[in-house]
């Protein structure tokens, strides 16, 4: 259906047909009753969605062997962080997320012993956009003792680290 012959159709509705359509579309589309959780939703409201954003990206890194690691599901990471910042209705919670993501790929590359490009493009990639949310937004007093720990933790893998670094100063010290 169109956007025109949608319009149309929401015209030729009353008040009460109009609240009726909205409560089924509400009920019936899992979307719909997310974006009003984030739209009209208390603050605890959308905690609780990003919460559980961060148990699916944990989840996506989660292995049980040290020897041979399940490698992460970075296309699956990066569909969540793509739903999460269309439903999301301040971008400034999104930084949360990113620094998140990038804090939990560490941590997985550090304690499995796991690296790959992908894995580093990705990490870059997010810390990027963090950062870009950051210096929009002017959140650097908020958020430069966490992304300073994120560059030490990247200390160990020098090309993450270069990377991250040179985002890094562009951010927060304006060097370009």
């Amino acid at each position: 259906m169109s956007k025109a012959k949608f319009t149309k159709h929401l015209k030729e509705l009353n008040i009460e047909e109009l609240k009726h359509e909205l409560l089924d579309l509400y009920t019936k589309v899992p979307g719909v009753k997310e974006h009003y959780a984030m739209e009209l939703g208390s603050e605890a409201d959308r905690l609780r969605i990003y919460n559980k954003a961060k148990k699916d990206i944990t989840s996506k890194y989660a292995t049980k062997s040290f020897r041979r690691p399940r490698r992460p599901r970075i296309q699956k990471i990066n569909a969540i962080l793509k739903a999460l910042k269309k439903a999301t209705i301040f971008e400034h919670e999104m930084v949360d997320i990113y620094l998140f993501d990038i804090e939990t790929a560490l941590v997985f590359i550090v304690k499995y012993h796991f690296y790959s490009q992908v894995l580093a493009n990705h990490i870059v990639g997010v810390f990027a956009k963090a950062a870009d949310i950051i210096s929009v937004e002017q959140l650097q007093s908020t958020y430069k003792e966490r992304c300073d720990l994120i560059l030490q933790r990247s200390e160990l893998l020098p090309d993450i680290h270069w990377d991250l670094d040179n985002i890094f100063k562009k951010c927060f010290l304006d060097v370009e």
